[in-house]
């Protein structure tokens, strides 16, 4: 493919990943409270937010396999329609488990279009652009998460959870309608009938690459801090320990996300000029001494400059671990490198706060912390090994 034709067809896919980042987020950051206005308590709550990460978990790895039978643009379209269909459920669900289960279809599309979609950006983007072009793509899927989010209290608040579930549907079918015009996308992966199947023997190649284990292990690490401490121990932290509003906790999270999408480009440019290595080090690194600093802060601003800058830091790590996944081995297996990879941040959203609220109760908030910041470190020194495929 050309490079006018990559540029016109990363465009148009940037284009339909904000969208759906934006339906996606729609109703995310208030469904709590929708599962439990139709009777949903304890566990059922819980089960209701994880079914999306639940099901995400199962599908990473074989959607790589799946990739190399039906190319890029029908694994795309087909992970929309999921995501498509399973907000819409959403919005008829009656009962805890059918949310559940709604829930669950909608974590069954992203594998299929965010992984197929990082995929064909590492493929095509080429080795001296690769940093660059996943940090654009990876930084307007997070402001479309941003943006969703902003919206979600007012557009919930106006039309209610139901119709909202609906808009986020529809605004994920004109994303759909959007992929449609990507036929160059169809020449680029059509798929092989003579692709290998799901196999020990593929996986045992992928996983034998360390740098795809390093890899996974640092944007693991990146999560357990993100959804265990950030999103789970620290609003309470701020609100109980420090006496800090819940509006004034939005604005600091808000902080964050600003930091990331700022760092996410940036990152993704200057990998591509002195390394992944030092980037990933340098996001390790800086990221465990601001999770430190983030406990020991007791007033507003000196926690927004630090959850700015943690935004920075782990905003380098969460560019360059895909990169160096999808470099670490041969092109026909990086759908399964990107899926593997993808599992990993799954199984950190999903265990940090189980893991962190669990330390929490038993050892206390810092704990908590200190535990985080360890295990970014605990990185450092097989981060040191990364070998460069640029």
């Amino acid at each position: 493919m050309s490079s006018k034709g990559f540029r016109r067809l990363y465009i148009l896919l940037c284009l339909v990943g904000l969208l759906t980042m934006v339906a996606s987020s729609l109703v995310n950051p208030l469904l709590s409270i929708f599962s439990k206005s139709i009777g949903a308590s304890g566990l059922y709550i819980g089960l209701a937010v994880a079914g999306y990460w639940i099901s995400r978990v199962f599908l990473e790895i074989p959607s790589g396999f799946i990739l190399m039978r039906l190319g890029y643009y029908r694994l795309m379209v087909l992970g929309l329609l999921l995501i498509a269909l399973g907000n819409l459920l959403c919005s008829y669900v009656s009962t805890p488990t059918q949310l559940i289960l709604a829930r669950i279809l909608s974590g069954i599309g992203p594998p299929f279009f965010f992984g197929v979609a990082m995929t064909f950006v590492i493929n095509l983007s080429g080795a001296e652009h690769r940093g660059s072009a996943m940090g654009l793509f990876q930084g307007i899927e997070f402001l479309g998460s941003i943006a969703g989010s902003m919206m979600s209290g007012y557009v919930i608040s106006t039309l209610g959870f139901r119709m909202s579930f609906q808009l986020s549907s529809l605004i994920v079918f004109l994303a759909l309608l959007m992929l449609m015009p990507m036929s160059g996308m169809r020449k680029a992966g059509s798929g092989s009938s003579s692709a290998p199947p799901l196999s020990l023997s593929s996986m045992r190649e992928v996983l034998s690459s360390g740098n795809l284990l390093i890899a996974c292990s640092a944007i693991f690490s990146e999560f357990i801090l993100t959804q265990g401490v950030l999103f789970t121990v620290f609003p309470i932290h701020a609100n109980e320990g420090i006496g800090i509003s819940l509006t004034e906790i939005g604005l600091l999270m808000g902080m964050r996300s600003i930091g990331h999408v700022v760092s996410v480009p940036i990152m993704g440019w200057a990998s591509d000029k002195i390394g992944r290595r030092p980037i990933i080090l340098f996001g390790l690194a800086a990221s465990a001494l601001l999770t430190i600093s983030l406990n020991a802060a007791s007033s507003l601003l000196p926690l927004a400059v630090l959850m700015f800058a943690l935004g920075m830091t782990t905003g380098a790590i969460w560019i360059v671990s895909p990169v160096i996944a999808g470099e670490s081995v041969p092109e026909p297996l990086r759908g399964v490198a990107i899926g593997t990879y993808r599992t990993s941040f799954d199984l950190g959203s999903v265990l940090g706060p189980i893991i962190m609220s669990s330390i929490m109760r038993d050892y206390g908030i810092s704990t908590c912390f200190y535990i985080s910041s360890a295990l970014l470190l605990a990185n450092l020194a097989p981060a040191l090994k990364i070998k460069e495929h640029r």
